[in-house]
């Protein structure tokens, strides 16, 4: 009898002990999916930030071109003129590097914007944001074709596809 209850003792007890065990391995199971939840909602958080600093840094980018323009009466007459088609033959040498310089920042500006869509931080609308007709113009045509050999072949072609087909 005393063996018998003895036995019976030691079957509770590894019940109670697998029981334990199987309520410690559920909290850690729970534990793990809450983990798991918190990291993705982190995560989603912190692409949203990434999101709205890259289109503030886009924004700053047209704000320092509209700046170059507003401040330098050579660049904003030679932009003024694009609209009625002047080509690279148009101006002096020094009028032509000048404003080679700020149609490449504007280039670059497309580019980063590209950049940021390839990395899924901007969405395809952001090229309707550029003001794609400014680069159909016949001198920044001429500039590009100048320039583009700078640029990765990928965005070259995006672009010019981009540019003449909107």
């Amino acid at each position: 009898m005393v063996l018998s209850k003895r036995l019976v003792d030691k079957v509770v007890s590894e019940k109670e002990k697998m029981k334990n065990r199987q309520i410690v391995e559920i909290i850690g199971l729970l534990s793990v999916i809450g983990s798991l939840i918190f990291v993705g909602f982190e995560i989603n958080q912190n692409t949203a930030a990434i999101r709205g600093a890259t289109q503030q840094e886009v924004s700053n980018q047209v704000s320092e071109l509209y700046k170059l323009q507003a401040e330098n009466e050579k660049i904003a007459f030679i932009a003024s003129q694009t609209i009625k088609g002047i080509r690279k033959s148009d101006l002096s040498e020094t009028d032509y590097q000048r404003f080679w310089g700020y149609a490449m920042v504007g280039y670059r500006r497309v580019e980063n914007i590209y950049l940021q869509y390839k990395n899924g931080f901007l969405s395809k609308d952001a090229f309707s944001r550029i003001g794609i007709k400014f680069y159909r113009r016949p001198l920044l045509r001429d500039i590009w074709e100048d320039g583009k050999h700078a640029f990765d072949l990928e965005f070259v072609i995006f672009f010019e596809e981009l540019r003449d087909n909107k």
